[in-house]
C-alpha cells in the first residue's frame, strides 16, 4: 500500500521528466524566414523545435540584427537559409558571433534551401551598379513556386534525418503527406489562373517571376 501511495505521488514528477526528455530530444532549427519555417514545420511535425528570425512582415533583404537572434542561432542544431545573398546584408556576423560550429557556413547544420531549386533571372555578362537592383546570384525569391517548395521541403526532411535517422520514415510520411497536399492546392490554383493567362500583371518588386 505504502509503495502505490508513493508511486502514486511520484507519478507526476515522472511524466514532467518523460515530458523534458522529449523536449530535449527535439531537434532545435532556426529558419531565416517564416516561409521556410513553415517547411520545416510540416515536415518537422513534434519532433522538431522552430522558430524564424525574420518575421513575416519584415523585408528579408533588410532584418535589423538583435543580440536576441544571436541566442537563438547559440542553441541551433540546424540553420535553414534562403541563401542567393538574400540575407547577406545581416545573417553571416550573427553566424559568425553565434560561436555554434555546427551551423556555420559548410558544417552539418548549414542547410541552403536553394541548392536544388530552380533559380530564375541569372544574369550573365558584367554585373554593375548602374544595372540598378540585381541579383549576381539569380532572384532569391525562388521560394514561391510551388515546385521548389516541393525541393526545399525534400532537402529539408533529408537534412532532418541526417540528425535524427530513427526519425527518418517519420519525416519522409511528413513530406509525402505535405507534397500531395502541394500537388492539390497547385491544381486549384492553376484553375483559378487560367483565364489570366497572358495578362500583363504589375508588381512593387521581383518577387513573383516564378
Amino acid at each position: 500500500m505504502k509503495i502505490a501511495i508513493r508511486l502514486a505521488a511520484l507519478a507526476p514528477a515522472i511524466v514532467f521528466a518523460a515530458t523534458a526528455a522529449f523536449a530535449q530530444g527535439k531537434l532545435n532549427v532556426v529558419a531565416t524566414t517564416e516561409d521556410l519555417a513553415s517547411i520545416g514545420r510540416e515536415v518537422g511535425g513534434d519532433r522538431i523545435s522552430i522558430e524564424a528570425i525574420a518575421r513575416g512582415y519584415q523585408d528579408p533583404h533588410f532584418v535589423e540584427a538583435k543580440p536576441s537572434f544571436i541566442l537563438k542561432l547559440m542553441k541551433a542544431d540546424v540553420l535553414i537559409v534562403v541563401g542567393k545573398e538574400l540575407e547577406i546584408g545581416w545573417l553571416p556576423p550573427l553566424i559568425q558571433q553565434s560561436r555554434n560550429s555546427k551551423i556555420q557556413v559548410g558544417a552539418d547544420g548549414y542547410l541552403d534551401a536553394s541548392l536544388n531549386a530552380r533559380i530564375l533571372e541569372i544574369p550573365t555578362g558584367q554585373i554593375t551598379r548602374a544595372m540598378g537592383d540585381v541579383h549576381p546570384l539569380g532572384n532569391p525569391h525562388y521560394w514561391l513556386d510551388p515546385e521548389n517548395g516541393k525541393r526545399i521541403a525534400k532537402d529539408i526532411a533529408d537534412k532532418f534525418s541526417q540528425f535524427r535517422p530513427n526519425d527518418r520514415a517519420y519525416f519522409e510520411q511528413r513530406l509525402a503527406d505535405f507534397t500531395t497536399r502541394l500537388d492539390a492546392a497547385e491544381k486549384g490554383w492553376l484553375a483559378k489562373m487560367a483565364p489570366y493567362k497572358g495578362t500583363k500583371v504589375a508588381t512593387y518588386h521581383r518577387s513573383f517571376p516564378n
